[in-house]
């Protein structure tokens, strides 16, 4: 149906946009998709395993739901440093609130956190970085050896010191 040029072009897309606001609202009819959508709503840009373990629901049945919040178009969902992270679409007030959300993602990334734990003390062992920031060395070790790999970090005599060509930011991968 094309319009016709007595018949407004605004009134001819108004049914339109109508009916894709009635289809993306319809997704959340079901409960587990509200909750989640819900859960975004307070949390924006938790990633995925977060969401599920939140809503008490199976990956595959997560995954799902989630797959139909991003088709509907309510939700985008963002790729970054090994994580999806998921946020509710809105206008440019909540874009920058969701600017502001991803800044708070990057500072809470583990990685992130062993690099500024290094360039506070200057020479490390995991044990010193694990006790810091209250997780297991194996986990400490496999973040300096990523970071060291990255070329962000030195290490000499076990101890992990800042590379002098990097300043404390996080690369992405």
């Amino acid at each position: 149906m094309m319009p016709s040029h007595d018949f407004p072009l605004a009134a001819w897309l108004l049914p339109i946009a109508f009916a894709i606001v009635a289809d993306q609202y319809a997704v959340l009819v079901h409960a587990s998709r509200r909750q989640i959508f819900e859960h975004l709503l307070r949390l924006p840009g938790d990633h995925f395993r977060s969401i599920a373990r939140a809503m008490r629901m199976s990956v595959g049945s997560a995954r799902h739901h989630l797959a139909v919040l991003v088709r509907s178009g309510l939700v985008y969902e963002e790729k970054a440093e090994g994580r999806c992270r998921y946020y509710p679409r809105g206008g440019v007030a909540t874009t920058q609130i969701m600017g502001l959300y991803r800044k708070h993602w990057k500072y809470r990334d583990l990685r992130f956190r062993v690099l500024l734990a290094v360039h506070a003390v200057r020479a490390a062992q995991p044990s010193t970085v694990a006790r810091t920031l209250g997780i297991s060395r194996q986990l400490a070790a496999y973040h300096l050896a990523r970071l060291e790999k990255q070329g962000k970090l030195i290490c000499r005599d076990g101890a992990y010191r800042p590379s002098t060509r990097a300043p404390p930011r996080l690369a992405r991968e």
